[in-house]
């Protein structure tokens, strides 16, 4: 649809528009629709999208879009190379070779994408991307690593090296981290369903980007465990603690299956530090990573929250699993309860993990459950309410949000569930409910296309 907009001042053939708007002195077209070009820069401003399948998409749009006319190639560059993705080692080395052509380029490039079923072969091109792309990308924000996995069929296999031998982990350089932290402006990295060979891989990746603030990790894993590094052990003494502390400006963690021992890990080295934490409930426990060298100080029941002094959010995502385990609740319970006071404001966010796994009477039902165990953490923790609704002042403030994808006549019937759920605790903290429309499938409930019930009245 944007395409066919971007392409409605250009009637008559691509040299006879470009003529006209090149050259001041050539005579207008009076068949041809007009408009003003920062009109149609905001169009080719909405090509960018946030989801990777119409981010590909749009990018084939930008591309003629910056071979139309002049007045539209700067604009469509800077948004094709704001968030470029790349697919496999020849789509990085023809990008690298594009910034050597055009150097004005390479201040465009905020966001990169590194995606595709080679990321676990031999052909590999994550340790080649950092030594391809050396001092091109001064203003590099984020990084994503996405594999996509076998049974994913929306993925076109049409690029995929044919000759490239499949590999149980990530192929990494012994001095990959070392290379990866040249991008020393990154502040956001997000890993999807990657597997590392060694925890310490994993690790060094992470630490190796000194500007990093946002750690994003779904369905990461690690064949081995292995020791503790080195710098994420517990500094008791400082005299033997290293120069530099483990991602020292890490503020926010989101950790969605991830095998627990790595969460707990993770958490213990960043959690003096973190402002924001996400995980999901039940803990994930990989029963195929080796436990080989495991520490007997670490333990598989939960997460430490007592490091946290700066920690102002926690996000739960909630699985179906949640429902019918009892130790969760149990675990649940216990990160709550092991969360200091130290902060002023303490955030808890509740949210499906994803829609499309419950129905909502199944959902809204869990948020019964949880609710009764926050109910009884606040009530126990704090001093009594005061008349402003906020706990005493031996204790800290609580925030309950209830994040919810639906659509808008779901309104009324969510908000009668979740106060029912919250009954006393709406009294003794601030009680929120997010909610806004599904803007993806997996934000879709089982019974999506049901309409809410009709209340019922007496007379």
């Amino acid at each position: 649809m944007i395409s066919r907009l971007l392409c409605i001042p250009w009637t008559h053939s691509r040299r006879q528009a470009t003529r006209a708007i090149d050259d001041d002195r050539a005579h207008p077209d009076r068949n041809a629709s007009r408009f003003p070009v920062e009109v149609c820069e905001n169009i080719i401003d909405m090509l960018y999208s946030f989801p990777i399948m119409d981010r590909v998409e749009n990018a084939r749009t930008l591309h003629r879009c910056a071979l139309v006319c002049r007045a539209w190639r700067v604009r469509s560059q800077r948004n094709l190379f704001y968030s470029v993705v790349l697919h496999n080692i020849e789509a990085l080395q023809k990008f690298s070779a594009v910034l050597d052509n055009g150097p004005h380029l390479c201040e465009y490039v905020h966001q990169l994408t590194l995606m595709g079923r080679t990321l676990h072969t031999t052909a590999s091109p994550l340790s080649l991307l950092p030594i391809a792309l050396h001092g091109k990308l001064p203003k590099l924000q984020e990084v994503t690593i996405n594999r996509v996995r076998e049974d994913e069929d929306w993925y076109s296999s049409a690029s995929e090296s044919e000759s490239a031998k499949s590999l149980q982990y990530l192929p990494l350089h012994p001095r990959f981290a070392l290379y990866f932290s040249a991008f020393t402006t990154v502040s956001g990295l997000y890993i999807f369903d990657l597997t590392f060979g060694h925890f310490n891989d994993f690790a060094r990746m992470i630490n190796s980007l000194p500007a990093l603030r946002r750690l994003v990790c779904n369905g990461v894993r690690c064949v081995t465990l292995g020791p503790l590094p080195f710098n994420m052990k517990p500094r008791a003494d400082w005299i033997h603690a290293p120069a530099r502390p483990f991602a020292p400006n890490l503020r926010e963690l989101s950790l969605l299956k991830v095998d627990i021992h790595c969460v707990q890990r993770l958490v213990s080295a960043c959690g003096p530090r973190l402002s924001n934490l996400v995980v999901g409930m039940p803990f994930f426990n990989d029963t195929e990573m080796v436990l080989l060298g495991y520490p007997t100080t670490e333990h598989s029941g939960g997460v430490d929250l007592s490091l946290c002094s700066t920690l102002d959010r926690v996000d739960i995502f909630l699985e179906p699993e949640s429902v019918t385990d009892g130790q969760t609740l149990d675990q649940f319970k216990a990160m709550l309860n092991s969360w200091g006071s130290d902060v002023p404001l303490q955030n808890v966010h509740l949210r499906a993990y994803y829609e499309h796994k419950f129905a909502r009477q199944a959902f809204a039902d869990l948020l019964g459950t949880a609710g009764r165990v926050l109910e009884a953490l606040v009530i126990h923790s704090s001093a009594p309410p005061c008349a402003d609704g906020e706990v005493g002042e031996q204790g800290g403030r609580w925030e309950i949000w209830i994040d919810l994808y639906d659509w808008e006549v779901w309104r009324d019937w969510w908000r009668t569930h979740v106060q029912k759920c919250f009954l006393t605790l709406g009294k003794s903290a601030e009680f929120r409910m997010n909610f806004n429309p599904p803007r993806y499938n997996w934000y879709k409930w089982q019974d999506s296309d049901a309409l809410p019930p009709i209340p019922t009245t007496t007379t």
